[in-house]
């Protein structure tokens, strides 16, 4: 038995399932994608081939691309500086052996088991302007008049999703942390607090210097699923107001399946996935020689 299993061919044979599985749903679709971007079809007339045309609309001729490019830049940048330190100083308070702390890791861990949809629906009702928490909050607070519509209005649209995203995922990238911080060796702690330093001190000079690895993995996950974000954008606020809230994605969603303009659509989507691949090159890149050691 073990000399069948070392062999290569045998083990092709046992990973052949699963090759054409990922083959079918992963590399074909995104190599299809990339071929439909060069065409004008709408996905049930004959396909027209345009070359590059596609692309040089996007950059040129497409204001809404603009705009999305914009807001799916932002809605990164702004994911990250919520959900990174947030999760990290967290994970520095549970990872320690608390009183309640796995009853604490579960409470903030909840979010994640829950659907994008199920998620983007409770906070669409926390936000309303007229049976909303927040507004019910402040009007406790005797401001009696008080109906803001937090996403309906192009200045706060925005951040109110990117908020209810960063709420449901900081317990899932606190985890990772968690995991990281207590695979770092206890006699670095013990030699630590023998020496005199501070809290402040060894999260500075140990826990997050030997983090970065999972700090790494967490931004990859971040960046890739900021640039992907639909379903709250669609189910919150559908793009608007006036395409404040329109991400890549969403945009794509539309050119493609509202206007029919398949083509164009995966236009969009290649864009995105060459963003996706060159943002996880970059963070390689600058957390080179950083690996994960449990």
């Amino acid at each position: 038995m073990e000399k069948m299993l070392r062999d290569k061919r045998i083990i092709f044979l046992f990973l052949l399932p699963c090759l054409l599985l990922y083959g079918a749903f992963v590399p074909f679709p995104a190599l299809a994608t990339v071929g439909y971007s060069l065409f004008n079809w709408n996905l049930i007339g004959s396909m027209h081939f345009t070359g590059v045309l596609n692309f040089y609309n996007l950059f040129t001729n497409d204001p809404v691309f603009i705009i999305a490019l914009k807001n799916t830049f932002l809605f990164l940048v702004l994911s990250v500086i919520l959900q990174i330190p947030a999760a990290f100083f967290i994970a520095n308070a549970l990872a320690k052996k608390i009183r309640f702390n796995r009853f604490f890791q579960n409470v903030i861990f909840m979010p994640v088991t829950l659907s994008g949809v199920a998620v983007a629906l409770m906070w669409y009702f926390i936000y309303h302007p007229e049976i909303g928490f927040i507004n019910g909050l402040v009007k406790l607070m005797g401001v009696k008049q008080f109906h803001f519509p937090w996403l309906f209005d192009s200045r706060t649209s925005l951040y109110a999703v990117i908020i209810s995203v960063a709420w449901q995922w900081i317990g899932y990238h606190m985890m990772l942390f968690i995991a990281g911080i207590r695979s770092i060796p206890s006699e670095l702690y013990e030699a630590a607090k023998i020496d005199g330093a501070s809290e402040w001190d060894i999260v500075k000079n140990i826990t997050f210097p030997l983090v970065k690895p999972v700090m790494k993995v967490s931004l990859v996950l971040i960046t890739t699923s900021s640039f992907k974000s639909f379903d709250s954008i669609f189910v919150m606020t559908g793009g608007g107001p006036a395409h404040a809230t329109e991400v890549l994605a969403s945009h794509m969603y539309y050119k493609s399946f509202m206007q029919m303009n398949y083509g164009y659509g995966c236009s969009v989507a290649t864009v995105l996935f060459a963003m996706c691949v060159m943002a996880t090159a970059i963070l390689s890149g600058i957390f080179k020689g950083d690996s994960i050691e449990m």
